[in-house]
């Protein structure tokens, strides 16, 4: 019994609310990772100079 369902044919698809919140997340994803590398690229300078950014002071 247990083989049988091991070598049975699985019959699967993607109905539309499935393709639709796969595509969100490749989009929203890629969105992300490039506002993060943008931050990381803005950032970068000010850390390896040890400058600080107009909002942050010292008190």
């Amino acid at each position: 019994m247990i083989a049988n369902s091991i070598l049975s044919p699985v019959v699967a698809y993607f109905d539309p609310g499935s393709a639709s919140l796969v595509m969100q997340a490749i989009v929203g994803g890629s969105a992300g990772v490039f506002v993060l590398a943008k931050y990381l690229w803005n950032s970068a300078p000010n850390l390896f100079l040890g400058r600080r950014s107009d909002g942050d002071s010292k008190l």
